[in-house]
């Protein structure tokens, strides 16, 4: 599975992603053309007013009007006539299901990914993380718990923000919600490839999962996860 990272200024694209292909656009939202947000339609503005912290309800703008741009670009269709619908945990789709989709963003940066399979993509600022080892424990598998405590002590935040965003990625290209992040297991060793380990839950049903992780900017973690059993091949789009 060949993901392709567009990460230079933006530009939509004008055609959908080859088949076998993702292809993401990772974003630097304090430099996104403000006019993206003009393809935002009444019930998205509506939500967007919604946020009470105004920094996430800018984020919400720019990475949701973004999106709007790269499937209007793929689906040959103004931005702002995009069928976008909501499905299992409010997942944003397109209706037809030819063509997949998701989001993510956080202070900084968004990513947008696009494919013609299940796909999910989720990104953190790279930091010490409070209570790391609680939240293992509280939202990672049983398996997880023991190889991260079976790492060494430096190793471990590493670990637990490849976890973090793996497992995430894998939740929202499902579809599922996150009381399912301990259905199944990824590697968590920093200096082994990414990878789905075992899934336990049918709401995490497919065929196959393969994850992809990369630093779209300096200071940051990202992973894609794609629903298939080949695995992933990052590189940088022209």
């Amino acid at each position: 599975m060949r993901v392709v990272v567009h990460s230079g200024p933006f530009a939509p694209p004008r055609c959908p992603p080859p088949a076998g292909e993702v292809h993401l656009w990772a974003l630097d939202l304090d430099r996104l053309p403000a006019e993206l947000a003009e393809a935002l339609t009444p019930d998205e503005r509506d939500r967007a007013a919604r946020y009470k912290a105004g920094p996430v309800r800018e984020q919400f703008v720019a990475v949701r009007g973004a999106a709007r741009h790269v499937l209007g670009g793929c689906l040959g269709l103004p931005p702002h006539a995009v069928p976008i619908v909501y499905g299992a945990n409010r997942k944003p789709a397109l209706p037809d299901g030819g063509l997949h989709f998701n989001v993510t963003h956080t202070p900084g940066l968004g990513l947008v990914a696009v494919a013609g399979r299940r796909v999910g993509v989720d990104a953190e600022r790279v930091r010490a993380v409070p209570d790391a080892d609680g939240l293992v424990g509280r939202f990672f598998s049983a398996a997880e718990r023991a190889a991260f405590r079976a790492l060494p002590a430096d190793d471990r935040p590493a670990a637990f923000l490849r976890g973090w965003v793996c497992k995430e990625a894998v939740i929202k290209a499902a579809g599922a919600s996150v009381q399912y992040l301990d259905a199944f297991d990824v590697e968590l060793h920093p200096a082994r490839p990414p990878a789905v380990l075992a899934v336990r839950h049918p709401a995490l049903a497919a065929d196959g999962w393969a994850v992809g992780q990369w630093e779209p900017v300096r200071g940051f973690l990202a992973a894609v996860a794609v629903e298939g059993t080949s695995g992933i091949r990052m590189t940088k789009g022209e």
